[in-house]
């Protein structure tokens, strides 16, 4: 947002949206790491992370490969669970953790910036 104030509406919008994004990102990461317990359910989510991620990389835009990106490397570690549980069960956690931190710092600039506007 910078240094200056009252914000600019439109990076007011893009840090609530990437704080709603990054924090719901987070939270299903760690809801899947969670169900990765679940013996035939973790395999079965895996697979389909691994095709939607082969999808959204297969996509036109930037943003679209990205989440192909992400989605395919959650659902390899989750395939990979069965071999190396510890590991894969951390980077999950805290690969879900981070994205909630991050989310929760966009909302906050976002709160921010809205009393800024105010």
């Amino acid at each position: 947002m910078g240094d200056y104030y009252p914000a600019d509406r439109t990076e007011v919008q893009k840090q609530g949206v990437k704080g709603v994004m990054y924090t719901g990102g987070g939270l299903a990461l760690m809801l899947f790491n969670s169900l990765l317990s679940v013996p035939v359910l973790g395999q079965i989510l895996g697979g389909g992370l691994v095709l939607l991620g082969i999808l959204g990389v297969l996509g036109r835009s930037k943003n679209d490969k990205v989440t192909g990106t992400v989605l395919m490397g959650a659902g390899v570690l989750g395939l990979a669970s069965f071999i190396f549980k510890g590991l894969t069960g951390f980077l999950l956690g805290a690969g879900g953790f981070a994205l909630v931190v991050v989310g929760a710092i966009s909302i906050f600039k976002f709160i921010k910036g809205v009393k800024s506007r105010a």
